[in-house]
């Protein structure tokens, strides 16, 4: 196995889509389209990844900020690629790539029935916060959620 961490670009949505979809625990909605999801990569230029095993993708995760804090999102490894240090190394990427960027904290979500990625985040030196409570406001005649 050698695995490459690479600059997520245009030509892998597809491939990433179909792991994310395969991937248990990851919601994908319309945010998650094609245009939205390169609309937000473009929003936030070398701050998303893709991990490689020569043609094979092997991970994938998006990355933005809003100038102060960082966000962490859908990040996921194929099955045959866990336990290997895949996913460490595409979350630290993120946090090396926001470091760069003068951003000095990073957030993400996860949801709530998901133990496995919990763990996977607390492994890596991740906290779960129960000082606050995440709050959304979507259009409800348009299903971006």
């Amino acid at each position: 196995m050698r695995v490459e961490v690479l600059p997520f670009q245009p030509q892998d949505y597809e491939q990433v889509m179909a792991l994310w979809q395969a991937t248990e625990g990851i919601t994908l909605r319309q945010a998650d389209s094609r245009e939205a999801v390169l609309a937000y990569v473009a929003r936030n230029p070398g701050l998303s990844f893709v991990a490689r095993d020569g043609d094979v993708l092997a991970g994938a995760v998006l990355a933005g900020t809003d100038g102060r804090r960082g966000y962490l999102q859908h990040l996921a490894v194929a099955s045959p690629y866990r336990g290997r240090g895949v996913g460490r190394m595409l979350a630290e990427r993120v946090i090396e790539a926001l470091g760069v960027a003068g951003i000095a904290k990073c957030h993400l979500m996860v949801r709530e029935d998901n133990e496995r990625a919990k763990k996977f985040w607390q492994h890596l030196g991740w906290t779960v916060r129960d000082d606050i409570s995440v709050m959304s406001h979507a259009d409800p005649t348009i299903d971006n959620a």
